[in-house]
């Protein structure tokens, strides 16, 4: 796999984790009157993750451009976990909604700057084109 294509991979991976974060986190918002709603958070994801690929398995590789490509990974390949942390109200709802505010305002943070690497690579790359066409 060529490294530029291996950069792309990585900040789309990266941009879906964020995405399902985000919505996630959301939910998280919108139960926070919910009684006996417990916050959930996704799992970091990992390189593998990121690429949507197994770790640790054997994976078909495309070696000629007339093979099928396999299949981009579904929407929800992340794993949710337990947020825990907050205490538990009286009804049961462990949801802080600062801690959440929080989280969105530092997954928010992340998406602009994979969005900012996105563009300044594609800009060095149409630079570095130009100067093959001159």
């Amino acid at each position: 796999m060529q490294p530029r294509v291996l950069l792309f991979e990585l900040m789309s991976g990266r941009s879906r984790w964020l995405a399902e974060r985000q919505a996630v986190l959301s939910r998280n918002v919108a139960n926070a009157d919910t009684p006996g709603f417990r916050p959930r958070d996704l799992e970091p994801a990992g390189f593998a993750d990121l690429l949507g690929r197994k770790a640790g398995g054997l994976e078909p590789v495309r070696t000629s451009p007339v093979h099928l490509a396999p299949a981009p990974p579904e929407r929800g390949a992340f794993r949710t976990v337990d947020a825990g942390g907050a205490e538990a109200s009286p009804s049961g709802n462990a949801v802080a909604l600062p801690e959440q505010m929080q989280k969105m305002a530092a997954t928010e943070l992340d998406h602009q700057l994979t969005t900012h690497l996105y563009r300044r690579y594609m800009a060095l790359l149409r630079t570095a084109l130009g100067a093959l066409q001159s």
